[in-house]
């Protein structure tokens, strides 16, 4: 299942920190994206943050979950999302 949310820039860090504390997961930054992984893709494959202060005005979350019912943690976190597949 992936799932697409739009965060305000204001409120970005503090989500992927609190998703990242959640789950335990290793950050990677390169430029504007941020990917937070686990070493076991069982219950989340990836989660990965884009947002670029000079040119978005919004940042963008992508989550690609194993395990579907984390679904309703991520949408406390990060809102409700606006695409899911």
């Amino acid at each position: 299942m992936k799932l697409f949310y739009r965060v305000s820039p204001d409120e970005y860090r503090a989500c992927l920190d609190e998703i990242r504390e959640k789950f335990g997961m290793l950050e990677e930054v390169d430029e504007a994206r941020t990917m937070l992984l686990l070493d076991d893709d069982s219950q989340i494959e990836r989660v990965i943050g884009t947002f670029d202060p000079v040119t978005d005005e919004i940042a963008q979350v992508r989550v690609v979950l194993t395990d579907e019912s984390l679904k309703e943690f991520f949408d406390s976190v990060l809102g409700e999302p606006y695409k899911v597949k």
